[in-house]
């Protein structure tokens, strides 16, 4: 972490300039350079600084220069980084200041319970360990509760703008489904069950050549194949009766794929070798390929578009948030 920080520190100079000229972030509000106070934001009466942000870039810096070409790729994507950082850091202050303009807190129970939880999960409870946490970030324990609350403010505040599945209408989800089928094309599938025989101390393969054909035998006798594959099958399935779920088209071994697809539903194939070990497998179900029926997919549908719906609703309301706000950048 520290060498991701230095890092981020010897990059940020650079990378601020493209950042803070990149579309968006100044908009229409006054352009000064950073003093030494290292001031990147203004927001109302909430000052972001260098060091906020730097914080927040470091620990990506590796994965940054990982995915960079060259250094000008590399301080681009470093600076759209801190680009969006600012923004969501202002976005946030506005959010909460709307909160609690309207009169609404979370109750300090729920902030202590919430707090206690965060420690007993990502720390097993380890208060020390915590601390140390906190402190390398540069915070105190006060102003870490702080970013808690205010975390728990935005996420109250975005579901509020979400729009529910109740309020999504037959006839959007019926154009959404015909305007994107192709989305919802399937290949055929099959579910199956297989006995597995294995080559090694118990069993040479000419031996499981014999057996597996005494299978097949004992199954067109009339014996259940789950029986079967409890009995002779040595995978991890056997206890299942063989059974392997569904595999769309594709998905299993090319000469158990051939064989699946190649035989209706009900049916067992021959022994098929693959290597040291001999499998018999069964068709329990098909599906063709094709088109999902809006039925299949309709929840699928209803929380896409609630989603994109939600996030439109939640842009136009962030918006309208700095427009009427006090805002300022830094370059």
């Amino acid at each position: 972490m520290k060498t991701a920080f230095k890092t981020a520190a010897a990059v940020l100079s650079a990378a601020l300039a493209s950042a803070a000229c990149a579309q968006g972030l100044l908009g229409n509000a006054g352009l000064q350079e950073t003093g030494s106070n290292g001031i990147l934001a203004v927001v109302e009466d909430r000052v972001i600084t260098r060091d906020e942000v730097m914080r927040e870039v470091a620990p990506f810096i590796p994965q940054i220069r990982q995915k960079s070409l060259s250094e000008f790729e590399f301080n681009k994507r470093v600076g759209d980084y801190i680009r969006e950082i600012v923004q969501n850091m202002v976005d946030r202050e506005l959010i909460v200041k709307e909160f609690r303009d309207k009169g609404m807190t979370i109750p300090q129970s729920f902030l202590d319970s919430h707090f206690e939880d965060y420690i007993k999960k990502e720390f097993n409870g380890d208060r020390a360990e915590f601390i140390k946490f906190v402190q390398a970030q540069g915070k105190t324990i006060k102003q870490f509760r702080q970013d808690q609350e205010k975390d728990l403010i935005v996420g109250y505040m975005q579901s509020n703008k979400r729009q529910t599945v109740a309020e999504i209408s037959p006839k959007k989800i019926k154009d959404y489904y015909e305007a994107n089928k192709s989305k919802w094309y399937t290949p055929a599938s099959a579910k199956i069950s297989l006995i597995t025989l294995k080559t090694g101390r118990t069993a040479t393969l000419e031996e499981n050549r014999k057996l597996a054909k005494e299978i097949v035998a004992k199954y067109n006798a009339g014996e259940k194949f789950s029986d079967l594959a409890r009995k002779y099958s040595k995978d991890d399935s056997s206890a299942k009766g063989g059974e392997w779920g569904w595999y769309k088209k594709g998905e299993l071994n090319p000469l158990l794929d051939k064989q699946a697809f190649s035989i209706e539903a009900g049916k067992i194939t021959e022994p098929v070798e693959i290597g040291d070990m001999i499998f018999i497998l069964k068709v329990e179900e098909k599906k063709p390929d094709g088109i999902s029926p809006i039925d299949d997919v309709r929840e699928q549908i209803e929380w896409t578009i609630a989603e994109q719906n939600g996030r439109e609703t939640y842009n136009k309301w962030v918006e309208g948030l700095r427009k009427k706000a006090f805002i300022k950048y830094y370059k």
